[in-house]
Parts: structure tokens; C-alpha cells; sequence
């Protein structure tokens, strides 16, 4: 926390001013209080005074006006520097990237654009992030708060509420809770990474599964290069997924059905395709989407650019398959598991995993006791029903279903990874 002392984001100035001007004024006061009352001690004592020089002053219209005009002034200039620092910082800005922030008991997830989820919070600097905050209706309330960019916001279960920042400094950040939500409270910290635009894109545009330390240090193919600066890769992912248009992955050669003119038709994505959809993107638009959502590149990528991106379809960037240890933590840490499981054998408020793979357990299974083996239907169950079956010395409730949040993938490769653990 240390580190944003003097604030690292584009309102944390404003903020800081209103701060010390508050703060300034407040001190000022309570000095000029404090002093007149050791004054008024000093001069007005026993030993000083006597009654006879006490008299009853009834008006001193000087002093009534400066008691009054001198306040309300003051006031006005903590309200100026209150209302600017509140303005900027609630004033969300229309060009931005949005980051969906889920607060669970006890831990952060970041959904990014392109479906990637991460634990800790990943943004590239100078550009301007909003973050949508909720928690899930049966959770409890929470509170993002990043000491280094001035700004804190309630996690409200069934709720959404917007915050948004600009990182202007390079580094790595706190996040803390501080709303006090259970046992795991002290414990549900994150971190915002702010790094350059490029290693952003890189990890951005990797696999889901890809963690950010992991992402391969290998030159970046001149074609995704086209792709990024010219914001393909806002609307086209490169994992599989649909966005606003068809995911790259894959595009290279495969059958699809357009529409051309109001006719259906199938049509191969060979060379002649693509760069007729590059510069004449609504003459055969695929089935599914909608034309007029992208506009011609004619004259903005150069005949090179169109090349490399062709080229980059056939060929794509060489990559080293991130093994099934690498997934599988991601998964864990970017859906806050271990902040509830240990790896190390340690308990914390549910079983460690070390060791999880068929292992004897005793279960309490609708109150009644009984020995398992911890297999893949168990591993299962437990995460997509917690409840069911809870290990004896935890309790039931603590944790909630990951139906829906977990893909079977997800869930597979979890599984895969304690079998070896």
C-alpha cells in the first residue's frame, strides 16, 4: 500500500488536494479554538482576574459577523474541493475497457471482455478501466478499495455499481476489503498490475487458461500486431469464443455458412474470403451475425497488413502448450479457491488439496456420517454441490455452488491437477 503514497491515478490528485484542504482548515480551527481557550485561562484566572473587572457584554457586531461570514466561507471551500475531487472521480468516461468484479466470501474475480477471469486485476497504464461491482444474492456485502488510486466501492449482493480508474504509474497495487464480511475477511486481498500496453495485449490475447506470468516469450506474429492496432481484437477473440463477430481460432480453412445478397450459402475461408471480409466486410456476412457492425479497412490496412493477417490465420504464433498445472491454478486462484484451500496440506476454512485425490474422508451427508473415497464424482459434487456431502470439522455453508461459473473444462483440468497434487 506503501507504494500509491502519492497516489497513482488520474483523480488521485484532486482527491489528495481535497484531503489536505479539509484537513488544513479542520487543524486550523481546532488551533484557534484550542488557543483562545488556554488564552481565556491564562488571562481569566483566579489569580489574575478579580470581579469587579467581569462585565456582561451583551454585542460585539464585528465579532458576530467574522464568527459567521469566516465559517460559511470555509465551508464553501471544503465543499468546492469535496464536490471537484467527487465529480472526477464519479464521472466515468464513454472510451474505456469494462471489467466485471464478482466479491465472494472471501475473494475477488476479474471478468474481462473476452470471458479471461483472474483473482488479481491486470490493466495496461494510461488506459482508462471501469470496473461493474457485485456480489451474488446469497453472499454478504464487501468493499473494493485501492488505497493507491484514492477510490473504494460497496460490492452489494445483487447489485451493480460502477467505478472506474486510470492508472498513470507502472506497478503493482493493493485491493483490499474493508467491509467487514466473516471469518476470511482480513484475508480477501487482491492486486491491481499495471503494465504496458504491449504485455497486456499479449496476455490478452492468449488462451483463457494462459496465466499472465505464463504467457510465452516469443515474438508476436506481425499479423496479430495488425489485429490489435487496428481493434480487431475487440470484436473477434482469439480463443473460440463469439464476440460482436466470429472468433479467429481456427478461421484458417474452415466451412462456413454466409449469408450473400438474402442467399444462404457455404462458402471456404481461403485467401479470396478473407480479404474480401476485410475490405468488403458485409458482402457475406456470417450466419449468426449481423452486417453493417463492421466497417471497411479499404485504405486502412495496407496490402502488407492484409498478408501478415492472412498469414498469421494459416500459421498463427508458435506457443508452447501451457501445461495442465498452469490451468488448473489459474483456474483456482482467478475463482478464489485457495483462498479457501491451502496447497501446502495446511486447513484453512475448507480441506487442504494437497494430498486430495483418493484419500478416505468422513463425510456428513444430510446429517448422517459416512466414509468416501474422494474420486471424480465426489470432486464433482463438491464443487457444484458443496453442500451435499461436507468433510467432518467444516462447516456446511461456507461454501457456494460453482454452477455456471465453472465450465466442465474448468472443472476437468481442476480434477487433473489434484489427481498429481
Amino acid at each position: 500500500m506503501l507504494e500509491g503514497m502519492q497516489g497513482v491515478s488520474s483523480f488521485a490528485s484532486s482527491m489528495d488536494t481535497a484531503i489536505l484542504v479539509v484537513f488544513g482548515i479542520s487543524t486550523a480551527v481546532f488551533l484557534l479554538v484550542i488557543g483562545v481557550m488556554f488564552y481565556f485561562l491564562y488571562k481569566y484566572s483566579n489569580t489574575r482576574s478579580s470581579k469587579k473587572d467581569i462585565k456582561n457584554i451583551e454585542h460585539n457586531t464585528p465579532l458576530e459577523i467574522a464568527w459567521t461570514v469566516l465559517p460559511m466561507f470555509l465551508l464553501a471551500v471544503m465543499f468546492y474541493y469535496g464536490f471537484t475531487s467527487l465529480k472526477a472521480i464519479r464521472t466515468i468516461p464513454d472510451q474505456n475497457m469494462e471489467v466485471k468484479v464478482i466479491a465472494r466470501m472471501w475473494y475477488w474475480t476479474h471478468v474481462y471482455p473476452n470471458g479471461k477471469k483472474t483473482k488479481d486485476l491486470y490493466v495496461p497504464i494510461g488506459q482508462n478501466i471501469k470496473l461493474n461491482i457485485t456480489a451474488p444474492k446469497n453472499d454478504v456485502l464487501h468493499s473494493y478499495y485501492v488505497p493507491a488510486f484514492r477510490f473504494k466501492q460497496d460490492a452489494v449482493p445483487g447489485f451493480t455499481y460502477n467505478a472506474w480508474f486510470n492508472a498513470t504509474q507502472k506497478g503493482v497495487f493493493d485491493i483490499e476489503c474493508t467491509e467487514y464480511c466473516g471469518v476470511g475477511h482480513s484475508s480477501m486481498l487482491g492486486k491491481i498490475y499495471v503494465i504496458s500496453q504491449e504485455d497486456f495485449d499479449k496476455w490478452y490475447n492468449s488462451d483463457r487458461q494462459t496465466p499472465f506470468d505464463k504467457v510465452q516469450k516469443v515474438p508476436t506474429h506481425p499479423g496479430l500486431v495488425a489485429l490489435n492496432t487496428n481493434g480487431c481484437t475487440g470484436c473477434h477473440t482469439l480463443d473460440g469464443s463469439p464476440l460482436v463477430g466470429p472468433s479467429y481460432k481456427g478461421m484458417w480453412g474452415r466451412k462456413v455458412k454466409v449469408n450473400e445478397g438474402g442467399t444462404l450459402k457455404e462458402v471456404v475461408t481461403d485467401e479470396a474470403y478473407l480479404k474480401e471480409s476485410i475490405l468488403n466486410p458485409d458482402a457475406q456476412v456470417v450466419d449468426g451475425f449481423s452486417a453493417g457492425m463492421m466497417t471497411s479497412y479499404k485504405g486502412v490496412l495496407s496490402d502488407k497488413d492484409i498478408d501478415n493477417i492472412i498469414d498469421y490465420f494459416k500459421n498463427g504464433n508458435k506457443k508452447a502448450k501451457v501445461s495442465v498445472k498452469d490451468q488448473a491454478l489459474n483456474v483456482l486462484n482467478s475463482n478464489g479457491c485457495t483462498g479457501c484451500h491451502s496447497l501446502d496440506g495446511s486447513p484453512l476454512i475448507g480441506p487442504s488439496y494437497k494430498g486430495m485425490w483418493a484419500r478416505h474422508e468422513k463425510v456428513s451427508t444430510n446429517g448422517t456420517s459416512r466414509n468416501i473415497v474422494v474420486d471424480e464424482k465426489y470432486l464433482k459434487d463438491a464443487i457444484l454441490t458443496p453442500d451435499s456431502d461436507v468433510v467432518e470439522g467444516f462447516s456446511a455453508g461456507m461454501m457456494t455452488s460453482y454452477k455456471g461459473v465453472l465450465s466442465d473444462k474448468d472443472i476437468d483440468i481442476v480434477i487433473e491437477y489434484f489427481k498429481g497434487l
